[in-house]
């Protein structure tokens, strides 16, 4: 059997060989509602390739790991994972997701193609780069999902960016539930959760396994729900701002017994998790609205945090997010006044940018990468019509959708607590 060569997607590595193509996509998402709440993620890479053209074609399968394969492992059947971590038979198909990665996280892969007699190519080239983040992605195709979370109801209505039937999910109801949707299994899908703050529970359907929800006791009245992947082990972290003291305590899935608080914030603070030094785990931050400095504590160097002075018109609304798909969450504002979103690319701090969509007194911002090019989108949900409408970054068309219009219907996306 001849052996598929592979490469990264040009919009991700810049490399000119189009053979193969992977899609590098991250979910993190922050979402704050009524007390304000955040929403984490998934980590998924997509792959696509061209078939191999022989008649006994069986299937192909992926190796893939956080390391290198060693220059001279170039056939499995000799060196088996041959440095590797994980391999996968996916059958008979040019196009696959593998979930539960790490976001952020640079990974290494390679495919054979083996024939109905069970015999293996070598590897394909070895083609690497880092998964990218990605909202809200109930459906695990790395474009984000329109989601609206029925606060009357408890209901959560969803459309699959995969063009899957929407459907809904009854979860939550209670007068005070916030949705807090994030990866908590790690399986590459968003689960549905909710924080109750009248007694502290978050309350979690995980996607591998809807069948049997659990619940974890941490917050209290006054607490505002903040989880993100802290410890970059590509999990939801369930994690808690307390406004009254200013403090953030994390319960890392990596270690929940050990929990752990950050003093960092003020009384009106809204905080805004997010990825600004592109390590793959989520940094504490906040927007301070009294003077529009987002105050940023990197997890790559806790002891040397910085301010950015951005923002402050009293109709500013902080939207973080990767607009320009570098891998690290940039400062953006939506000023409601007028309509702008005013974006600081991490990519280049010293040229920011405007960009004209929304300005309607119901709009909200949504952003997400509803297109699945690893940037975020610039998207509003006009809350008296139920459409979102949605500027894509990969240059297509804007377009519009119709879901929601409810009175109690809340958009799902990044940090929508700090607007509504």
């Amino acid at each position: 059997m001849s052996s598929r060569r592979i490469v990264l997607d040009e919009r991700f590595s810049g490399s000119s060989i189009r053979i193969m193509k992977i899609f590098l996509f991250i979910l993190f998402v922050s979402i704050s509602l009524l007390s304000q709440s955040a929403i984490a993620g998934t980590a998924i890479i997509r792959l696509a390739w061209d078939p191999n053209t022989e008649p006994d074609l069986a299937g192909y399968r992926l190796y893939f790991g956080t390391s290198p394969r060693p220059v001279n492992n170039v056939d499995p059947k000799v060196c088996g994972l041959c440095g590797y971590s994980t391999m996968i038979d996916v059958g008979n198909v040019t196009t696959y997701r593998i979930p539960g990665l790490i976001q952020r996280k640079t990974y290494y892969i390679s495919a054979t193609a083996y024939d109905t007699s069970n015999s293996e190519s070598v590897f394909s080239a070895e083609v690497s780069g880092p998964a990218k983040e990605v909202y809200i992605n109930f459906d695990g195709d790395g474009k984000t999902d329109i989601v609206i979370y029925r606060e009357s109801t408890g209901l959560w209505l969803i459309v699959p960016s995969s063009e899957a039937a929407p459907y809904t999910v009854g979860w939550g109801g209670g007068a005070s539930d916030i949705p807090v949707p994030g990866d908590y299994d790690r399986d590459g899908k968003t689960d549905i959760a909710i924080y109750r703050p009248s007694n502290g529970w978050w309350i979690i359907v995980p996607s591998s396994n809807p069948s049997a929800p659990y619940l974890v006791g941490w917050g209290s009245a006054g607490d505002t729900p903040v989880p993100g992947d802290y410890d970059g082990d590509g999990k939801t972290d369930i994690a808690i701002y307390r406004e009254s003291n200013g403090w953030w305590i994390i319960v890392p899935s990596s270690n929940p017994s050990a929990p752990y608080s950050v003093g960092w914030g003020a009384a009106g603070d809204i905080p805004v998790p997010g990825d600004y030094d592109g390590d793959g785990k989520t940094d504490v931050a906040v927007y301070r609205e009294s003077n529009g400095r987002w105050i940023i504590v990197p997890s790559s160097n806790p002891s040397a945090p910085y301010l950015v002075g951005w923002g402050g018109d009293a109709s500013d609304i902080p939207v973080p997010g990767d607009y320009d798909g570098d891998g690290k969450t940039d400062i953006a504002i939506y000023r409601r006044s007028n309509g702008w979103w005013i974006i600081v690319p991490s990519s280049n701090p010293s040229a920011p940018y405007l960009v004209g969509w929304g300005g309607g007194a119901s709009d909200i911002p949504v952003p997400g990468d509803y297109d699945g090019d690893g940037k975020t989108d610039v998207a509003i949900y006009r809350k008296s019509t139920g459409l979102w409408v949605i500027v894509p970054s990969s240059g297509a068309a804007p377009y519009a959708v119709g879901w929601g219009g409810d009175a109690s219907d809340i958009p799902l996306t990044k940090n929508i607590g700090s607007y509504m």
